[in-house]
């Protein structure tokens, strides 16, 4: 039992002095990854292709198509390399969760309070300057209809201001580990995560990030995922939470 108390307390330990922030803790993240295997392993057999599309270093930007909860715990953990996303903030209104969630590589923000947004960017453009990876679901919501819906222009202006590559991965099947509206897990599901080649904004001749830039550039690595995961391309935002509403707003 002393062992068992030593264990936890170092774990909450880890977590108050997180405060929040995974970067924090590099350990973390790999405990995290170390205990979260079995699930993972449970819930989906998972195939990874193109990750020599992924950059050894440097900043990168990740876009990808959401079709399911386990969608950025399974990038986080799959890849060569180790993947912050933006996540719901009351994962971190506990100690033990905010150390599991933030370890696992989650930028907090309380989606009811549009006025969060610019700090989530300054967050992610943080995290890009150190050279690391960033995920982003451009649609800006899971998909509900199957269909791939057309993207926001953050992850362009992120590329566009701080030169980072963009990275499209396709998500394929998924959602059949949780599908919408089910409230069972279906484990052993196949599922596959295809990264394709890198788009470096300046290659295209983009200086600046303008509304023509930023949505030329989205819409062409939205058309990379469309390939890579094989769903239909509609060109009309999917229904959005507020906080997804409030960052349609902002790019105006």
């Amino acid at each position: 039992m002393v062992e068992d108390r030593s264990v936890f307390d170092t774990v909450r330990q880890w977590a108050s002095r997180a405060e929040g922030d995974w970067r924090a803790h590099g350990t973390a993240y790999e405990l995290v990854r170390v205990l979260t295997a079995p699930a993972r392993r449970g819930l989906v057999r998972l195939r990874v292709d193109g990750t020599e599309y992924l950059p050894a270093d440097g900043p990168v930007i990740l876009v990808a198509n959401h079709v399911s909860f386990f969608d950025s715990i399974l990038l986080m953990f799959s890849l060569p390399r180790p993947v912050a996303f933006i996540g719901k903030a009351e994962y971190t209104d506990n100690p033990i969760t905010n150390w599991l969630f933030c370890g696992a590589g989650m930028i907090p923000v309380r989606r009811e309070n549009p006025g969060d947004l610019p700090h989530v960017f300054d967050e992610v453009a943080e995290v890009l300057e150190r050279g690391e990876v960033i995920g982003v679901f451009p649609e800006g919501t899971r998909s509900r209809d199957g269909l791939l819906h057309r993207g926001h222009v953050g992850a362009a202006h992120l590329a566009l201001t701080t030169g980072a590559p963009l990275v499209p991965v396709g998500i394929v099947g998924t959602d059949r580990v949780l599908p919408t509206g089910a409230r069972i897990v279906r484990p052993f599901q196949q599922a596959t995560i295809t990264l394709g080649e890198p788009i470096h904004v300046a290659e295209l001749g983009y200086t600046r990030s303008t509304n023509r830039a930023r949505r030329e550039v989205t819409d062409r690595f939205m058309a990379d995922i469309a390939r890579l995961c094989d769903e239909r391309y509609v060109d009309e935002y999917a229904p959005l939470p507020s906080i997804a509403k409030a960052a349609e707003v902002a790019e105006e």
